[in-house]
C-alpha cells in the first residue's frame, strides 16, 4: 500500500474501505507517485510543485465515493500535460508461465502443469480478446502435442493469430555453462526445425532467446545465437547472485552483449523479475521510470503471469492491467509480445534518439556455484551422452559414404531431443528431487543404447571390409589361420565394457592371430595406451606381442586373467596403440611371438619403476605415493622444472572435506569446515611390474606400462575409493580412474561431505584457464572460488630448476563428466588446483549420490605456454577414447589403415562431422579457438568426400550463408574468425 494511500485513509479514520473508495484511492495515489518519478526522469522544475498542489486537494476532498471521484477528475485535469508525455510510453505487458522442468516434481506432473497452465491461458484468451501470451520451451509444446492433441490444435490457432507467442530458441531454458557447444547448436537447430515444420514459423522470424531463470552465461553464447537468428535475450541471473563474485562490468537493464568472436546479441536484464508472486506490486510503472532514466526509451517490458509451477496471468492481473491502461496520468499500457517490444526498441535505438546501449564483452557469471558439483549422475550422463551423439554422427556419416549403411536421422534427433531436455537449468545443475533425477538417468539410459547401437552398426559395415588377413605372417601357422576361418565368424565375449565408449567388448575370431582394430574419433593423429580382453585363447600371457600395418613387431603386457569371466576365458592385454590416423582406425594383430616369422622386436619407449616407487618415463620422473594414491618428487625431465610438493600433500590425491550446513545446499556451496584430508590406503597392488600379473614370473623385459591399484578409505565413513594410476610412455601424461563407492549423507547436523582432487604445484606468475561452449576463458580467482569448466581447467606459470633460470610449467586437470574446479595460493606458497568430484547436497533431493560412479581424470605437464586449442584437444582425447574393435580373420577391399577427416591447422576443432537432414551432403562445423583470423584446412579423405565437389558456408540451419570456402583436391580450405566457428555443407 502506498504511503500516500495510507494517510488518505488514516486521515479519512478509514479503516476497511469500499470497493468503489479503494479503487479510487489507489488510481489516485498510484498516478501520483508515477508522476513525481516521471517529474523527476524529465527534469521539469514545474511539475513538482503542481504535483504537491493536486495531492493536498485530494486530500482535502470528501471521503465518499463521489466526492473523490470530482475529485480525482479535477487532479487528471490538472495533471493533464504530464499525462499526455506519459502517454507517449509504453509498458509491454507480456504474459507469461514459467514453467520448469521437473524440478520440484516428477514427469507427470511436469506434463499436467503444462496442460493446466496452456487451458488457462486458452481460457482466459477466449474470455479477453486483446490478451497476448508468451511461452518459451519447445518441448512444453511436443508434449502437450503429444498428450493433449486437441489442444496443441488450438494453440496453433492462437499462434496463427499473432495472439500466442512462441519465444522457444531452444527446446528447453537450459544450462549454459555445464553443457558443450555442439548441444547448443543443436538446441537451436532442433527447436527452430520443430516449430517450422508444426507452426510454420520461418528461421529468422522468432529472434528472442527467453531464458529468466538460467544460472550464468558462458561468454560464447552470443556467437551460436547469432549463428541461430537470435538477436534478442532475456535473463534474470546474469552473475552475482547469492554473493557469488561477478565478472566484470555491473550489468545494466538493457546491454549489447558480445562474444569473443564479435557476434552480439541485445540483452534484457529483467530488474523486476519474471513471476508475478515476487513482482514489483502494484505501480508497475515505477521501475519504469529507472529504465527511462538509464535508456533513454520509451517502451519498457513488464513480465507478468504466475509462475515455476506454471499458472500463467491471472483474471485479476488482466483486469488491472486493463484497468491501468484507462489512467490518464500514467504510461500507455498495452498487452504485448516479447518480440514487438524488442522492436520498438530496436526502431528508437535505430533513430538515435535513445542513450547509447553499453557492451559487455564477457561472461556473465557466477550463480549458484553448488549446481557445478550436484547430482553428479546426471552430468556424468550428459557429458557421454554429448559425446556418444557425436561419435554416433560421425560413424553413421562414414558408414554411409562409405558402406552405403542407412543413417538414421530419427533416431539420433529423437537421442538428441532426449539429452537436451536434460540440459534444464534444475536438471543438469542438480537442483531437483530424486524423481528428476530418476527421470533424467533413465534418458540417458535409452540415449546410451540409441547410440551404442548406431556406432555398433557403423563400425561393424566398416571393419567388415577391412583386410586383416593381411596382417598375417606367410607362414604355416598364417595361412591355416586363414583356411580355418573362412570369411570370419562373429564370437562374442562377455558383452561388458559399454560405459566409456558405448560399445560393449566382443571377442574376436582368430586361433593364433586375434586382429583389432582400434578407431580414433579425434580428427588428429594420437597414440594411447588401450586395453584389450582376449576370450578364450590359449595365448601364453608373457609372449602376446602386437602386430601392426607397418609389419613391426612391439611388445604387449598381459596384465590380468580371469579363466571364468562369464563362462568365458579371459586375458587382459595392455600395448601401445602410436600413431592412429585422425578420425580413422588402424589395424593391428595380437599374437603369441612363436607363431611369427623370426624378427627384431620393436620395443616401445619403456617406463621403469624402483622398488621404492620413482617412476621414470621420457618425459617425467616422479614418487607414487603408495598411501594416498598421488604422486611427490616431480620433475619435468624435458626442462628440469622442479614441480615437488610437501610430502602431506601428493599431486592428484583424493581428499575428504565437509562443507558447513546450508540452505539451499544444491544450489550453494557452504564453507569448508577443515582442510582437506587426503584418503589413506588400504591396499596397494602394482600391475606391471616386477612380476607377470597373468603367471606371476619375473619380467625380464621393461614393461610397457605400469598401473598401480589403491582401495582408499574415506576416513570416519563406510564410503571407500578403489583408485588405478596409469603410467606410460606416450604423453607426459599421469592418468587416474576413481571407482567411488559412496555412502554418505548430508544434513544439518553433519554438513555436506564431499571429494576432491587436489593439484598442488609450485609456480609464480600463474594463468589458470577455464573451458567455455566454443572456447575456454581465463580468470584471475584465487582463493578457492568453484568456477565451471567443460573438460579441463589448466594452470601455468614459472617453476624453478636445480640450476639455471626458472623454466615455464603447467599442469591440466581434465575429466570426463565434472565441472567444479577451483585455485587456491598465491607466489610465495604456491598454487593448489582443485577439482571436486562429489558432494553429498541434501536438499532438495536428501540422496543425490549414494551410489557406484566411476571418473577418469588425468594430469597432463607442460612445458611450454599451452595454447587454448591445444588444451581442448586434450579434453577431447580424453572424453573421446579409441574404440577398441577386436575384428575378424578376413580378406577385405578396405586398407588396415585409413584416414577419413584430418584436420591440418592447428588452432582449429573439428566439433560436428553428420549428414544434412535429407542425408544427400556432408556437414562439418570447425571452430577457432586461438584467436586468430585464419584459414582452416580439413583433409576429407576419399570415402569421406564421396563425389563432392563444392563447399559451401551454411548457418545452424544448414542455409547458405556468406563466407570464404574452397574445395580443391580433397582439401577444405575456409575463413573462420577469430574465436569464432563456422559450418560447412559439402555437396
Amino acid at each position: 500500500m502506498s504511503s500516500t494511500f495510507q494517510a488518505f485513509l488514516t486521515h479519512r479514520h478509514i479503516t476497511t474501505p469500499d470497493e468503489k473508495t479503494e479503487r479510487l484511492v489507489r488510481r489516485a495515489t498510484l498516478q501520483l507517485e508515477f508522476a513525481r518519478r516521471f517529474a523527476t526522469v524529465h527534469r521539469n522544475e514545474g511539475w513538482p510543485a503542481l504535483i504537491d498542489i493536486v495531492e493536498a486537494s485530494l486530500l482535502a476532498a470528501g471521503s465518499s465515493p463521489g466526492a473523490l471521484e470530482k475529485a480525482l477528475q479535477s487532479a487528471e485535469d490538472a495533471l493533464s500535460d504530464i499525462g499526455k508525455e506519459a502517454k507517449k510510453y509504453t509498458i509491454h505487458c507480456v504474459g507469461h508461465g514459467h514453467i520448469d522442468m521437473n524440478w520440484m516434481w516428477s514427469w507427470p506432473e511436469t506434463v499436467a502443469t503444462t496442460h493446466d497452465t496452456f487451458a488457462s491461458v486458452l481460457s482466459l484468451m477466449r474470455r479477453y480478446p486483446t490478451l497476448t501470451y508468451s511461452q518459451s520451451q519447445g518441448t512444453v509444446y511436443a508434449l502437450v502435442e503429444r498428450y493433449h492433441p486437441a489442444m496443441f490444435e488450438e494453440i496453433r490457432q492462437r499462434v496463427k493469430e499473432g495472439r500466442w507467442e512462441v519465444t522457444a530458441a531452444h527446446w528447453v531454458e537450459g544450462d549454459k555453462n555445464l553443457v558443450s557447444g555442439e548441444s547448443i547448436c543443436r538446441h537451436l537447430f532442433l527447436t527452430r526445425s520443430y516449430f517450422f515444420e508444426k507452426f510454420g514459423i520461418e528461421f529468422d522470424t522468432q529472434t528472442v532467446d527467453w531464458e529468466p531463470d538460467t544460472f550464468g552465461h558462458a561468454a560464447s553464447i552470443p556467437s551460436m545465437l547469432a549463428q541461430g537468428g537470435v538477436k534478442h535475450y532475456y535473463c534474470c541471473r546474469p552473475g552475482g547472485g547469492f554473493d557469488h563474485p561477478m565478472i566484470g562490468d555491473p550489468r545494466p537493464r538493457l546491454f549489447y552483449w558480445k562474444a569473443p568472436d564479435g557476434a552480439q546479441v541485445l540483452v534484457n536484464r529483467e530488474a523486476t523479475w519474471y513471476n508475478s508472486y515476487v513482482n514489483i506490486g502494484d505501480n508497475i510503472a515505477m521501475p519504469f521510470g529507472d529504465f527511462i532514466e538509464e535508456t533513454g526509451l520509451h517502451n519498457w517490458l513488464n513480465v507478468f503471469g504466475i509462475g515455476n509451477h506454471g499458472g500463467g496471468p491471472t483474471r485479476t492481473e488482466i483486469d488491472y492491467l486493463l484497468e491501468l491502461a484507462e489512467w490518464p496520468i500514467y504510461p500507455a499500457v498495452e498487452f504485448s509480445t516479447s518480440a514487438r517490444y524488442f522492436a520498438t526498441i530496436d526502431a528508437e535505438l535505430e533513430s538515435g534518439r535513445a542513450k547509447p546501449i553499453p557492451t559487455i564483452e564477457h561472461e556473465l557469471n557466477f550463480e549458484f556455484a553448488g549446481c557445478y558439483t550436484s547430482q553428479s549422475l546426471i552430468k556424468q550422463a550428459n557429458r557421454f551422452g554429448e559425446n556418444y551423439l557425436i561419435e554416433a554422427e560421425t560413424l553413421g556419416a562414414i558408414a554411409q559414404r562409405s558402406a552405403n549403411t542407412r543413417y538414421p536421422v530419427d533416431q539420433m534427433r529423437e537421442a538428441w531431443l532426449k539429452v537436451l531436455f536434460n540440459q534444464f537449468h534444475d536438471i543438469l545443475p542438480g537442483s531437483g528431487i530424486r524423481q528428476t533425477r530418476e527421470h533424467a538417468t533413465a534418458a540417458f539410459q535409452e540415449v546410451g543404447a540409441i547410440t551404442g547401437a548406431i556406432k555398433r552398426n557403423a563400425l561393424t559395415a566398416i571393419t567388415a571390409r577391412i583386410d586383416t588377413a593381411a596382417l598375417l605372417p606367410p607362414t604355416w601357422a598364417g595361412e591355416l589361420e586363414l583356411d580355418a576361418k573362412p570369411g570370419g565368424v562373429f564370437e562374442a565375449g562377455a558383452g561388458l565394457g559399454a560405459t566409456t565408449t558405448g560399445i560393449s567388448v566382443a571377442g574376436s575370431t582368430g586361433n593364433r592371430f586375434r586382429p583389432v582394430v582400434v578407431l580414433n574419433t579425434c580428427a588428429w593423429q594420437r597414440s594411447e595406451s588401450v586395453r584389450v580382453s582376449l576370450y578364450d585363447t590359449g595365448f601364453n600371457p608373457d609372449a602376446i606381442v602386437v602386430v601392426s600395418d607397418d609389419d613391426t613387431i612391439s611388445p604387449a603386457m598381459a596384465i590380468g586373467k580371469n579363466p571364468n569371466d562369464w563362462g568365458h576365458s579371459r586375458i587382459d592385454v595392455v600395448f601401445d596403440a602410436v600413431d592412429i590416423p585422425p578420425l580413422g582406425y588402424r589395424t593391428f594383430v595380437l599374437a603369441e611371438r612363436s607363431s611369427l616369422p623370426a624378427a627384431v622386436t620393436e620395443s616401445a619407449r619403456p617406463v621403469s619403476i624402483s622398488p621404492k616407487l620413482e617412476v621414470t618415463t621420457p618425459f617425467l620422473s616422479y614418487k607414487i605415493d603408495a598411501d594416498r594414491g598421488g604422486i611427490r618428487n616431480l620433475v619435468d625431465l624435458r626442462t628440469g622444472a622442479i614441480l615437488s610438493t610437501p610430502e602431506s600433500s601428493p599431486m592428484g590425491a583424493i581428499e575428504y572435506v565437509t562443507e558447513r550446513p546450508i540452505d539451499m545446499s544444491a544450489w550453494v556451496l557452504g564453507s569448508e569446515v577443515d582442510p582437506g584430508v587426503a584418503l589413506k590406503a588400504t591396499s596397494s597392488k602394482l600391475h606391471g611390474a616386477p612380476r607377470s600379473e597373468a603367471t606371476g614370473k619375473t619380467r625380464t623385459e621393461a614393461p610397457v606400462g605400469i598401473e598401480h591399484d589403491l582401495s582408499l578409505a574415506v576416513p570416519g565413513t563406510t564410503s571407500t575409493v578403489k583408485l588405478r594410476q596409469r603410467i606410460h610412455s606416450l604423453e607426459p601424461r599421469i592418468d587416474f580412474e576413481a571407482v567411488i563407492d559412496w555412502r554418505e549423507i548430508g544434513s544439518n547436523e553433519r554438513g555436506i561431505p564431499g571429494l576432491v582432487v587436489s593439484v598442488p604445484i609450485p609456480l609464480t606468475s600463474i594463468t589458470a584457464r577455464y573451458e567455455i561452449p566454443f572456447g575456454s576463458v581465463t580468470r584471475d580467482l584465487y582463493n578457492g572460488e568453484e568456477l565451471p569448466s567443460l573438460r579441463y581447467a589448466h594452470i601455468g606459470g614459472t617453476a624453478k630448476v636445480a640450476v639455471g633460470k626458472p623454466v615455464h610449467a603447467g599442469v591440466t586437470l581434465i575429466q570426463d563428466c565434472k565441472h567444479g574446479y577451483s585455485v587456491v595460493g598465491n607466489d610465495k606458497d604456491g598454487y593448489e588446483l582443485r577439482l571436486r568430484l562429489v558432494r553429498s547436497s541434501y536438499n532438495p533431493d536428501p540422496l543425490p549420490e549414494v551410489a557406484v560412479t566411476t571418473v577418469r581424470f588425468s594430469l597432463y605437464f607442460h612445458d611450454k605456454p599451452a595454447d587454448p586449442a591445444s588444451l581442448a584437444r586434450l579434453g577431447a582425447l580424453w572424453n573421446c577414447p579409441p574404440i577398441v574393435l577386436p575384428a575378424a580373420v578376413q580378406r577385405g577391399d578396405a586398407p588396415l589403415s585409413r584416414s577419413y577427416a584430418r584436420v591440418i591447422s592447428p588452432n582449429h576443432e573439428l566439433t560436428a562431422l553428420k549428414l544434412s537432414e535429407d542425408k544427400s551432403d556432408l556437414v562439418l562445423r570447425v571452430v577457432e579457438l586461438n584467436g586468430e583470423d585464419s584459414d582452416a584446412v580439413i583433409e576429407l579423405g576419399p570415402e569421406l568426400l564421396h563425389r563432392a565437389t563444392k563447399v559451401s558456408c551454411v548457418d545452424l540451419f544448414e542455409r547458405p550463408v556468406d563466407g570464404i570456402a574452397d574445395l580443391t583436391g580433397g582439401f577444405i580450405n575456409v575463413r573462420v574468425p577469430a574465436n569464432g566457428f563456422v559450418s560447412l555443407l559439402v555437396r
